[in-house]
């Protein structure tokens, strides 16, 4: 059922099972799995079918850290960001790694509640659910006469393979809109969690309206699935209303977050080019793209953070520092803060323009074929950084509420992670005759811009002990039995895959706990119930009655019938 916010009246309160906040690639998730199960399912997403302006203006934020793009990397509409992946509609499938779940002596705050084993039956079902090429990253399994592996000798580097999905989430709409048992509302911004006076419940969820006028939703169950920086904001919210955020007890809320670190890192100098398999192409039925990584026992042995290492063909006068200051420049642009480096990359340009002007005669097709060069971009981890966060900021929104304050700050060490896991693969290109590694990270002058990859992460992290994490293995939030967390904003820590298979298969997980829980409601109703708010009736559709002498006042819902109303007026005045 499809319903615009504009619809309920004035404070009106609805009853669900289930209400999930956010429609992107975990709330539809969430939604598809349970659906069909004889649960009401309210998903509210604050945007539209389609994405509209007005609606990206309430992802304004504030950055005082290290320079992020905030611009472009959410959207509020049905299928969330996913609406804007690229290329072409695709995106990168990969599980995370084995290492990523571990404690690693040499990453503080790392390891999940889990292992990676765990996790893999709920990425075989991701994959099927949304049509994705076989769970098999094998590159062994992917690689032609035409496109092989490059045939590195050793143990310390290995290939490893992304699957490109096609399409978006915007697919799922009609399917959810004919679901009887779930109500999508467009338009609908959530703006408060109003808790129980313990905060150990979510009573209810306060929807506002561009008009200033709210209604209420109150479910046995609260999911928040609002993105990485959107999640930990809403839960905050709770600390300017009252002085107390759900969750927040030991001051984690939007602690802990960090970007997807990109940049490009080096050019590898081949003896001969067999890098097909590296190159975006088609294979199984499916797109898929290789890439180098460092071995986990050489990540383990090392302190090592997970990378992988992309290889993109490209004319050789892109190594020249001019052309990649302007590169960069052009990505700061859109980055705030903005860096006060400019005098020197305007000195790189200045001393470069033959290789500008050669770059330019490449791409203009002027003159002979440039000699090419497979330039490295690096994908990958952050150590995870408690001082690295999200907060309230200064702005408002124009419901009047705080907008996010993003501090993003890549940890220590990270850029010297990067040189080392390069130089591990330079030597083992050297020792196989492949080649070897020129202009690495750290010879560029002045130091390459660390991006993020729109990929936000671990600000409402899991962990067993509430003093370390926000949610628990489960997705719980600790200490509230109602409010489970979706998305990445829950990792505790990052790998160098793109989440968005990772953000599917947890929600799968996340549905089948919730099944559990709500079918023990259903058998045993006060497992979970509908939480109560007798306190405040007003607010969630309810009219308040004249205070008659001796008796106290009468809460009396909308939804009563007229005749209802007038003979408890006559009862209060004999």
């Amino acid at each position: 059922m499809l319903r615009d916010a504009s619809e309920p009246s004035n404070d009106e309160q609805i009853e669900t099972d289930l209400c999930i906040v956010g429609s992107g690639p975990a709330g539809i998730s969430i939604a598809r799995e349970l659906r069909g199960n004889g649960y009401q399912i309210c998903l509210l997403e604050s945007g539209g079918r389609h994405p509209e302006r007005r609606a990206q203006h309430l992802n304004r934020c504030q950055s005082t850290g290290y320079p992020i793009q905030l611009s472009l990397s959410r959207a509020r509409t049905f299928g969330g960001t996913s609406r804007w992946w690229w290329p072409e509609g695709t995106w990168a499938s990969r599980p995370l790694d084995p290492i990523d779940f571990e404690i690693r002596p040499s990453v503080r705050y790392s390891g999940w509640p889990f292992d990676r084993a765990h996790l893999d039956s709920f990425y075989e079902r991701a994959h099927t659910a949304n049509e994705l090429g076989p769970f098999d990253y094998d590159p062994g399994n992917w690689t032609t006469a035409c496109t092989p592996e490059l045939p590195v000798a050793g143990p310390e580097i290995e290939s490893t393979m992304f699957q490109h999905a096609p399409g978006t989430f915007d697919s799922r709409y009609d399917e959810l809109v004919r679901s009887e048992d779930v109500t999508l509302f467009l338009h609908a911004s959530v703006t408060d969690l109003v808790p129980d006076n313990a905060y150990q419940c979510v009573q209810r969820v306060e929807v506002r309206r561009d008009d200033g006028s709210s209604f209420f939703v109150r479910a046995r169950i609260v999911v928040l699935a609002g993105g990485g920086i959107e999640n930990p904001r809403l839960l905050l919210l709770g600390q300017q209303a009252r002085g107390r955020a759900l969750g927040n007890n030991h001051d984690l809320v939007g602690r802990f977050f960090a970007e997807r670190i990109s940049t490009g890192s080096g050019f590898m100098l081949a003896a001969r080019q067999e890098a097909g398999f590296y190159d975006f192409h088609a294979a199984r039925g499916t797109h898929v793209q290789g890439a180098l990584r460092v071995a986990e026992k050489v990540q383990r042995e090392r302190g090592l953070l997970n990378f992988v290492f992309f290889l993109l063909d490209r004319p050789a006068p892109v190594m020249s520092p001019a052309i990649r200051s302007i590169a960069t420049l052009a990505k700061e642009t859109m980055r705030r803060p903005l860096r006060t480096d400019l005098p020197s990359h305007l000195g790189n340009v200045a001393t470069g323009l033959g290789d500008v002007a050669a770059t330019l005669r490449t791409y203009l097709r002027w003159g002979a074929p440039a000699k090419r060069v497979l330039m490295m971009c690096v994908q990958g981890e952050q150590a995870p950084n408690p001082d690295s966060r999200v907060t309230l900021g200064q702005r408002r929104d124009r419901f009047g509420l705080p907008v996010a304050c993003i501090d993003w700050r890549p940890s220590v060490g990270v850029r010297e992670s990067i040189r080392a896991s390069q130089e591990v693969i330079s030597a083992g290109l050297r020792a196989a005759g492949l080649g070897h590694v020129e202009a690495m990270l750290g010879d560029e002058h002045p130091p390459a811009l660390l991006e993020g990859n729109f990929h936000h992460l671990g600000a409402t992290r899991m962990h067993d002990d509430p003093k370390q994490g926000v949610v628990d293995a489960d997705c719980r939030v600790h200490g509230v039995h109602n409010l489970y967390i979706a998305g990445s904003s829950v990792f505790p820590t990052y790998g160098a895959s793109n989440p968005t298979l990772t953000i599917m298969a947890l929600a799968l997980r996340l549905a089948d706990h919730l099944k559990q829980r709500l079918a023990e409601a259903r058998g045993t109703a006060t497992a979970v119930p509908i939480p109560s708010n007798r306190s405040d009736r007003s607010r969630m559709g309810a009219t308040r009655e004249p205070k008659s002498v001796g008796e106290e006042n009468v809460m009396i819902p909308k939804k009563f019938h007229i005749r209802e109303i007038i003979q408890r007026r006559l009862r209060g005045s004999r």
